[in-house]
């Protein structure tokens, strides 16, 4: 019997990372993605090897980074909404304060020109 030549495991976890980098938020993965053919030998009953554990547990460990930036990116949105309303807020303020500033320099201006007009 010839030996079972054995895939290579870094080439199906780089092209899974080169396809994760589009930043895809979806965090499951097909079930196809995961068999493989070490799985079975040439019976037909399942073989777990060190190389489909291993290749399993990066899988997941990449649906997990997945999520948790995912609920990063929430988070920055929620802080970028923050602080545009907080930005607004305070402009809304500036432009009320100027408003003011502009109605006392005008009520100084013709208080000053009364005064000057009296004497």
């Amino acid at each position: 019997m010839p030996p079972k030549k054995q895939k290579n495991p870094s080439v199906n976890i780089s092209s899974s990372l080169e396809e994760s980098e589009e930043f895809s938020l979806e965090t499951t993965v097909p079930t196809e993605d995961i068999s493989s053919s070490d799985e079975r030998d040439r019976t037909g009953t399942q073989k777990v090897t060190r190389q489909l554990i291993e290749r399993k547990e990066l899988l997941h460990n990449l649906q997990l980074l997945k999520i948790e930036m995912s609920q990063k990116n929430l988070i920055i949105d929620n802080m970028k909404v923050d602080h545009l309303t907080k930005t607004e807020e305070l402009e809304e303020r500036l432009n009320v304060a100027l408003y003011q500033k502009q109605v006392l320099a005008l009520r100084l201006d013709s208080q000053l020109q009364l005064t000057q007009d009296e004497s």
